[in-house]
């Protein structure tokens, strides 16, 4: 009697230890499936292209991406913040000019092309107080580790009508991340839309893309320049008021003085008949 019952409590203990493994494989098989679907979905949404007007990604907490459909398509739509112009949507200086305003309250002159920032682009005025910020130049190939929050510069070439310029957002060991618009059009999988990596070759650091780098521009502002903030865009929006106001005042004082000057002009005319 006291076999039979041994047998079947170790049956019974068998059969719940085989349950509980079985339970347990098969919540580790849809604990599975459910991390394989949400990769995979990942991976479609980032290989999505996004269409014209889409926003892709947000860089620097607050500066967001959007596409421009393809590289080869020109809106001719002017972008404005704030009264202030930033470029053509949704083009890689547009982007870098949005950038520098929203991060750096500040903008650079305007430029026919990305690849001329290389050469032309001196510095960065506040937008407020007018003023200037030195730029400081470094050639791909430099003895200095690329910096955070620089401009990455790339020269006309193969598929670069324009050049190119994208928004360094991190600085890694062994890569940086750009944020920028017109280059790939996918969703971004981050605050950033690529990582490319860095060679530390003979005492010199490389940026390895696919494409010629000029090098990366680096805003020599002693970390003085501020995001904008609600204070900055008061006044600037008061500025506009006031500039509004006077362009007002002086097309009504040129109707005013065109009136007079043609109705004196009849009566001198009226007078000598």
């Amino acid at each position: 009697m006291k076999l039979v019952f041994t047998v079947c409590l170790l049956t019974v203990i068998y059969q719940s230890s085989h349950l509980a493994k079985s339970s347990k494989s098969e919540g580790k098989s849809i604990k599975f499936s459910y991390l394989q679907i949400l990769r995979e979905k990942r991976l479609v949404n980032e290989k999505r292209i996004a269409r014209y007007n889409d926003i892709v990604g947000v860089s620097s907490s607050n500066v967001i991406g959007y596409s421009n459909g393809n590289d080869s398509f020109i809106s001719n739509e002017d972008n404005y913040l704030y009264g202030i112009y930033m470029g053509i949507k949704w083009q890689c200086v547009e982007y870098a000019r949005r950038w520098t305003f929203l991060r750096k309250s500040s903008i650079f002159e305007s430029v026919n092309g990305a690849n001329d920032m290389w050469n032309q682009l001196k510095y960065i005025e506040n937008v407020v107080e007018k003023k200037k910020y030195p730029l400081k130049k470094h050639s791909n190939g430099h003895r200095n580790r690329p910096i955070n929050e620089s401009y990455l510069i790339y020269p006309i070439q193969k598929d670069m009508p324009y050049g190119h310029v994208a928004i360094i957002v991190d600085v890694l060991t062994n890569s940086i991340r750009v944020a920028e618009q017109n280059f790939y059009f996918h969703y971004w999988k981050g605050n950033y839309s690529r990582e490319i990596p860095i060679l530390f070759k003979n005492g010199l650091y490389y940026i390895e893309d696919k494409y010629q780098v000029y090098g990366w521009i680096e805003i020599n502002d002693n970390k003085q320049l501020k995001p904008l903030d609600k204070l900055t865009i008061e006044t600037i929006e008061k500025k506009n008021k006031f500039f509004l106001n006077s362009a007002s005042y002086y097309q009504k004082s040129n109707f005013i003085f065109f009136t007079l000057f043609i109705y004196n002009l009849m009566l001198f005319q009226y007078l000598h008949l």
